[in-house]
């Protein structure tokens, strides 16, 4: 005490001086104000709130208006009165109501209402005995306000108050699930950018993600998203919301995450648009879309692994469309960027089991061309580990489609045999036999 004291006589004087400078903001009496400012806020410091309390209340009255760290401690002291008095439903709600009102000066004095409501609104559902309601249109106005610049808090008790609200019947899933799209997009645009605050949007969004299992069905998402496309299909917000929702639930099945997709990128076209229009494309069936979409992305790339991924696509979708040949080609030239590319390795061993009718004479002829792919699927996990589980699995199953012995023996082979096949993979591969 004595301590405190003493600094606030050495350095009092300095204070005030520098204070008084803008009239009226330290009220009537100006050192009874710096005084009770700069004796509260030491203790606040050494955490000491049962002393800071009697001088935060004298400033706090005094000179309302003097700084903000006023309501910024008086939060911290009103949560500690909380905290202390558990078991005293009535003296709690007193103080919370007391922290409320401080909130409401704080913006009648210092503005940033939307701001400040996100603190209000994430202290109260702190607490189960405040009001629910009061607390849900704080948040919503606060995150309607601040957007992107919510913070973390703020972003998981608007969806926390969402689904409570939803528990008291006061609220449809449907709503809970648009709260959720729009605080998902928030926290995953503050996740992406690397800053001291990433760590609370990352565990907000952990946290978000716990409360949002029950509500975690691709029916109910792609059910609420329907109607919001045919309501705005023109606002690029509600389709970036779509596509990172139904993305990061799986949920990319959809004729609405299609669509939705498909219009993002006409309005504002980028790599990742167009190789994931691709990708959709094949998955419909649209061979001919998704080579002009693969085509694209790669006008789009600027990375050698974005070339690698756009040449990959082509080489899926042209063996889609039948175009084995080009396939290959295209895969060839993934490989030549990523030498380490298993995947790209596997469609080449794919592309050539699909090619036996086309580049077998004979049933002999045609087996090989099994032997051929299955040295692409050894090739394969050979260069890249994480393909080995599905590499083995395509030898297992193209092993069964192999020469018998007394086919090689009418061709006058054996196994281990060179073989060469022609047509246009004019490749040398090994006889194998089944």
């Amino acid at each position: 005490m004595r301590s405190i004291f003493l600094i606030c006589t050495i350095f009092l004087p300095f204070i005030i001086s520098a204070y008084t400078l803008k009239d009226g903001k330290y009220g009537s009496d100006s050192i009874q104000c710096v005084t009770n400012i700069s004796l509260y806020r030491e203790y606040v410091k050494q955490k000491n709130y049962e002393d800071a309390l009697n001088h935060w209340r004298k400033a706090y009255d005094l000179c309302p208006n003097a700084t903000k760290n006023i309501y910024i401690d008086g939060a911290k002291l009103y949560r500690y009165l909380i905290n202390k008095s558990k078991g005293a439903i009535e003296l709690q709600k007193l103080y919370l109501d007391s922290l409320e009102t401080l909130y409401d000066n704080r913006i009648n004095f210092f503005g940033k209402e939307n701001y400040v409501l996100g603190l209000k609104g994430s202290d109260m559902m702190k607490y189960s005995f405040s009001n629910l309601d009061s607390a849900f249109m704080y948040l919503k106005q606060s995150v309607e306000g601040e957007q992107a610049k919510s913070k973390a808090t703020a972003l998981f008790s608007y969806f926390k108050a969402a689904t409570e609200k939803f528990k008291s019947n006061s609220f449809e899933k449907s709503q809970v699930l648009e709260v959720y799209a729009v605080v998902v997009d928030y926290l995953d645009i503050n996740i992406a950018i690397d800053s001291k605050s990433k760590k609370f949007y990352v565990k907000a969004a952990e946290n978000v993600e716990k409360l949002f299992v029950p509500f975690a069905t691709c029916d109910d998402l792609i059910k609420m998203f329907e109607i919001k496309y045919s309501e705005f299909p023109d606002d690029i917000n509600l389709l970036k919301r779509i596509v990172k929702v139904l993305d990061k639930k799986k949920c990319t099945d959809a004729d609405v995450y299609f669509e939705a997709s498909k219009k993002l990128h006409e309005i504002e076209p980028t790599f990742i648009s167009a190789y994931n229009m691709g990708n959709l494309s094949i998955k419909k069936n649209k061979s001919l879309d998704a080579i002009a979409f693969f085509k694209q992305s790669l006008e789009f790339s600027e990375s050698d692994e974005n070339k690698s991924n756009s040449f990959y696509g082509l080489s899926a979708a042209y063996f889609k469309s039948g175009n084995n040949s080009t396939a290959r080609s295209y895969a060839l030239k993934a490989l030549k960027i990523s030498p380490k590319s298993g995947k790209a390795m596997l469609l080449i061993g794919d592309i050539y089991a699909a090619s036996a009718n086309e580049c077998g004479g004979n049933s002999f002829e045609s087996a090989m061309l099994y032997s051929a792919a299955i040295d692409k699927f050894i090739s394969a996990k050979n260069i890249d580990v994480n393909v080995t589980d599905l590499a083995d699995k395509k030898i297992a199953t193209y092993s069964k489609y192999l020469p018998t012995k007394e086919d090689a023996f009418f061709n006058n082979y054996n196994e281990g045999d060179s073989y060469i096949i022609g047509c246009w993979i004019n490749e040398s591969t090994k006889v194998r036999i089944k």
